[in-house]
């Protein structure tokens, strides 16, 4: 079972005991109404069904300090080889950059271990935070379109991004310790003529 540490987080699977935290987390409408996928109300049973990833999806559970649930994060990966990323995170986490350290250590397993090509995303126009967050990521807008909120129950419009490989590269370093030693030898292998 994948596993990712950050300074703060962990990254692990879902397991069938987060179903219950996660109906409660997600379930709030201030979360629900900003994702594509939750519904609202968002109960247990439901919980349970959405913890199981689809094909080509990876999904991650996100453990705050003390092993707390207090989101998610992952990415389903497109038959074009392009991983769609999302996150999410419990209202009382927002605003601490938790989202943007989990999307950063989503996006270099992607990278790094997939070996994706590039990544898109999208978040409603009433949701800045989110945008903010990508943004940080590396992430360039793209352009405007309606996208149907399960919570609302309607189409609301979005804004999408995408996230070519080279810059991800750059974005994902502080992320990843053995990509920065990579590059620090293969600098220095070059400055020696030997690379």
């Amino acid at each position: 079972m994948l596993t990712i540490k950050t300074q703060r987080l962990l990254l692990r699977p879902f397991q069938r005991s987060d179903a219950r935290e996660f109906a409660r987390l997600a379930g709030d409408w201030a979360v629900a109404s900003m994702t594509s996928d939750i519904p609202h109300p968002f109960d247990e049973a439901q919980a349970l069904a959405w913890l199981k990833p689809a094909r080509g999806e990876v999904r991650f559970a996100i453990e705050g300090g003390g092993r707390r649930l207090i989101g998610g994060a992952g990415f389903y990966r497109r038959p074009s080889g392009i991983a769609e990323l999302g996150f999410w995170l419990g209202k009382p986490w927002w605003g601490q950059g938790f989202a943007t350290e989990a999307g950063r250590a989503v996006l270099a397993h992607g990278i790094r271990d997939r070996r994706l090509p590039a990544f898109s995303s999208a978040h409603f126009v009433d949701n800045p935070a989110s945008g903010r967050v990508l943004a940080k990521l590396g992430f360039t807008e793209v352009e405007r379109i309606p996208i149907v909120c399960a919570a609302r129950g309607y189409q609301v419009d979005a804004i999408t991004y995408r996230l070519e490989r080279q810059r991800a590269l750059l974005v994902i370093a502080p992320a990843d310790p053995a990509l920065l030693e990579r590059r620090r030898w293969r600098h220095w292998l070059g400055r020696i003529g030997a690379g």
